[in-house]
């Protein structure tokens, strides 16, 4: 799977502290190995940010993507739930 990254992503990449970001390299790693493991409930989001994808890095920790292709997406935002929908 090829993956990059959006300005924003890597914007709220660096405000996250290094747990954070281990959390989500972990759930990357793992999304990049399977798509539909239910731990990272993956799912297609609505209103603003429609037709982005959330996966859970952590308990309170969401990566937005958007897909380009099958093989292919956007890292657009991390952060956490407050954070990106507060």
């Amino acid at each position: 799977m090829q993956v990059q990254t959006h300005k924003r992503y890597d914007a709220t990449w660096a405000k996250l502290n290094r747990e954070q970001q281990l959390q989500v390299m972990s759930a990357l790693k793992l999304f990049m190995t399977n798509q539909n493991k239910k731990q990272l409930r993956i799912h297609q989001l609505s209103g603003k940010y429609y037709p982005q994808y959330s996966l859970t890095a952590a308990e309170d920790l969401r990566v937005h993507f958007l897909k380009v292709r099958e093989n292919k997406v956007i890292l657009m935002l991390v952060g956490t739930h407050d954070q990106l929908y507060g």
